[in-house]
Parts: C-alpha cells; sequence; structure tokens
C-alpha cells in the first residue's frame, strides 16, 4: 500500500510541478527544436522523465535523457537522477520515444526488486547490458515496409514495386547498407541522384522517375519510424525531375481498327487462344491489363448484367463495375471452355505464380502482329476515350466513369456518388457493336 500511496505522490508531484510552470510534456518536435541557451535547460518529457540540454558555454546543444524517482520507496526517500543517455537516432542514441520506454523499464524493474535504477544499470551494463537496437539495414527497412504497406496497392503497382526495388534500388544500393548511410549528412542524397543518374544513362528516364518515387516513400517510411534523420534523400526537387518529355502509350486511329483486327484472325505469331481473347477483352472493356488479366470466373455476376473488378486490381483503389455485354459474354464464354475448371478466366500454366496470364503478354502479341511502336495494350484506353467521344458521340464523362477514371474535384466526388450505371451500359453495348462493324470478331 505504500508503494502504490508513494507511486501517486511522486506522479502527483510530477504534475503540480509542470502545473506551477505552466507547460506541458514536450513534444518530439519541441524536443528537436531545443536548442542551447546560456543556462542548462530541463525540459519535462512526462511520467518523471526530462531532456537536458546543456548550456552553450558547456556543450553547444547537447542533449541528453534523464528519470527523476523517489528512492528508497517510503517517505524518508530522497529524489535521485537516472541517466537515460543522449538524445539522437544514431547508435546507443534515443529518440523521446525509446528514452520513455527505457525509462519506464528501468523504473518497473526498480519498483519490482526494490532497488535503485542506478544499479540496476551497473548490473545489466556488466552482464547483459540493455542497448539500443542496431540500425536497421536498407534490406530490413524494404522489408518491413513492405509488409505494413503492400495491401494498400493495386496488385499491378505492388508488382510493379516490387520489381524495381529487387532489380534496380537494392543491387545498386546493397540490402546490406545500414539505413541511416542515406542520411544528408551521410551523403545520401549523392548516393540516390548516382542510382537515378545512372537508369536515366540507359534511356530509361521514365523509368527512372519511378525508381526515384519508389525510394522517396521507403525513406519516409524510415524517417517516420526514427530510423534516419529527418530530411528524404530522394525528396523532389526542380532539380530532379526528369528533363525527358514523357510519352504517352501509341495508340491507333479509328480508321486503322480494320487492318490490326484482321491481322488478329490472320494471327501470323501463332499466339494462343488465351492472349488473343485477353487482347481481344481488353479492346470491348478498355480495363488496364492489370486488371483484366486477373479476372476471376466468380467475378463475372450474369444475374445482374455485370463484372465486378475489387478494389485491389484497380489503380483507383475502388471497385469498378463493366456491363456484361453480349460480346464480352461470348468471349467469357469461349474462355470457360479452356479453363472452366480453373479460378481464373485467363488461367495459364505458362503464366506468373499468380496462374494467369503474363501481364506482358498482350503487349508481347501486339509487337508479333506488326504494331512495336504503334500501339500497346494501355493505349488502346486512348482509343476508347477519343473514338467514344469524337466518334460515337458519348459524353467523355461517362466513358471516363467506366474507364475508372476519377471525376471532378475532391468535394465533388465527396458528395457525388452517381455511377451512371444506365448510360455506360448504353455507351458499352453502342462500342462493342461498333468494333464488331470495324472487323473485330468474337
Amino acid at each position: 500500500m505504500g508503494d502504490v500511496m508513494g507511486d501517486y505522490l511522486d506522479v502527483m508531484r510530477d504534475w503540480v510541478r509542470l502545473w506551477s510552470m505552466g507547460a506541458k510534456p514536450y513534444t518530439d518536435l519541441q524536443i528537436r527544436q531545443a536548442k542551447a541557451q546560456q543556462g542548462r535547460q530541463k525540459l519535462p518529457c512526462g511520467d518523471g522523465l526530462y531532456l537536458i540540454v546543456e548550456s552553450i558555454s558547456r556543450a553547444a546543444n547537447s542533449k541528453s535523457f534523464i528519470g527523476r524517482i523517489r528512492f528508497p520507496y517510503t517517505r524518508t526517500g530522497k529524489q535521485i537522477e537516472v541517466r537515460i543517455g543522449v538524445y539522437g537516432k544514431g547508435i546507443n542514441q534515443y529518440s523521446l520515444k525509446e528514452a520513455k520506454e527505457e525509462w519506464l523499464r528501468l523504473r518497473k524493474i526498480s519498483k519490482q526488486e526494490n532497488k535503485d535504477p542506478r544499479d540496476i544499470q551497473k548490473e545489466e551494463k556488466g552482464i547483459n547490458s540493455y542497448k539500443k537496437s542496431p540500425t536497421k539495414t536498407l534490406g530490413k527497412v524494404i522489408e518491413i515496409f513492405w509488409e505494413e504497406k503492400v495491401d494498400e496497392w493495386a496488385t499491378t503497382t505492388a508488382d510493379d514495386y516490387k520489381n524495381k526495388i529487387h532489380n534496380q534500388i537494392l543491387p545498386v544500393l546493397g540490402a546490406n547498407t545500414p539505413i541511416d548511410a542515406f542520411d544528408w549528412e551521410n551523403d545520401g542524397r549523392t548516393k540516390i541522384l548516382e542510382l537515378k543518374k545512372g537508369i536515366e544513362d540507359r534511356g530509361a528516364h521514365s523509368h527512372a522517375d519511378r525508381v526515384f518515387m519508389i525510394c522517396r516513400l521507403i525513406f519516409d517510411f524510415a524517417i517516420d519510424r526514427g530510423w534516419m534523420k529527418d530530411q528524404n534523400p530522394a525528396r523532389s526537387s526542380t532539380h530532379t525531375r526528369s528533363k525527358h518529355k514523357k510519352e504517352n502509350n501509341p495508340s491507333l486511329d479509328w480508321e486503322e481498327l480494320p487492318i490490326i483486327f484482321n491481322a488478329f484472325e490472320e494471327n501470323e505469331p501463332n499466339a494462343n487462344e488465351i492472349v488473343r481473347s485477353a487482347t481481344k477483352l481488353l479492346f470491348l472493356t478498355a480495363l488496364r491489363v492489370g486488371s483484366l488479366v486477373g479476372m476471376r470466373f466468380d467475378e463475372v455476376d450474369y444475374e445482374n448484367g455485370l463484372i465486378n473488378v475489387p478494389a485491389k486490381r484497380m489503380k483507383s483503389k475502388e471497385d469498378l463495375q463493366v456491363p456484361l455485354t453480349p460480346e464480352i459474354k461470348k468471349v467469357i464464354k469461349q474462355m470457360k471452355t479452356f479453363n472452366g475448371h480453373q479460378e481464373y478466366v485467363f488461367y495459364s500454366p505458362r503464366g506468373n505464380k499468380n496462374e494467369y496470364m503474363n501481364p506482358s503478354s498482350a503487349n508481347t502479341f501486339i509487337k508479333r502482329l506488326g504494331y512495336k511502336g504503334k500501339l500497346t495494350a494501355h493505349g488502346i484506353r486512348a482509343i476508347f476515350l477519343t473514338a467514344g467521344h469524337e466518334t460515337l458521340g458519348f459524353d467523355k464523362n461517362i466513358i471516363r466513369i467506366q474507364m475508372g477514371h476519377a471525376i471532378g474535384d475532391p468535394v465533388e466526388r465527396s458528395y457525388l456518388h452517381a455511377k451512371f450505371w444506365k448510360p455506360r451500359i448504353k455507351f458499352m453495348n453502342a462500342w462493342n457493336k461498333a468494333l464488331l462493324e470495324r472487323g473485330l470478331e468474337v
């Protein structure tokens, strides 16, 4: 009972002291910004923990944590100070969170064993010192980053990030490199810019920008966790933006479609029916390749006349419904004769690890038809929007909604939840019929 009352009195004294000074426990930001002054400062951090900022004359901006406690835990006990360690993010340094955790740990053991916390520190130092965890490596940071973030991305985005991390970032920067080696003061900015320039020198400017952006996400994550100092070495600036003009995916004019549809049927590359059908369905639906190839048979809702594309395969991270036209039904029915016993519509034993057709197969097929540099699978979406608006005369916003684009500003989207389903059905039926008139066979 005496120990409990003593704890209560310690807490009350701490808060009375803060109240009398008109102060609240200092935040991590305030601690980071605290500067040395003429006299020594003692800044309260809560729970009996304090940050000591030494005077300018003694040590410029030297900061360290101490804990204050009354020991022994009796009415006659005296206030003692327990040094926790130096403030910072390096090896054997402490952030506010880490210092508080260490102080509460020491205080708990002290009360359980009725020992002076300073004696506990001496014993641990001699036997099994409690040390701050070693600096994490870049590889470990990426591993943690991936586990926490991967579910937030569309499948195709995750695949793209994974490819660039393992084939571009880690081979150059090194998985075993300590993460704080990329702090600005350790020339981290130069290392990241050299990585970007190396990719640009190969002519892959857009690729370099993408890798640079992924680095920024990883380092933002590390800074947020306190594993790096607060200035991202991959931050964007006017000097880091690629001077190379971004090229849009090549596309075709409406008048050119009969020629490529004829090439579909001649099939000189001898592509298998799964790849040919998937490419046809790209024309019929204008879905992104990554959204299409992972389609499952149970996503086809015949009763309600739609295909539900789940958010995890959408760039927008929102579900998309595609009207189930007679032409789309026919392609899916054909796939059922091939893969009806499988989960995926475009199942392929030669596909990727997910057991469906590799997303790159559609582009490979289009190139082998003789359209390299003239059309890509993603370029089909440009035909969909351009011809759907200019040739068929439909409202471009209806078409964009069907493409999964976000229409309007954030305020408008927060209030306008209309799906415009009926005009989308009308457009999709007209679009599919027009493709058949152009020569697409299903």
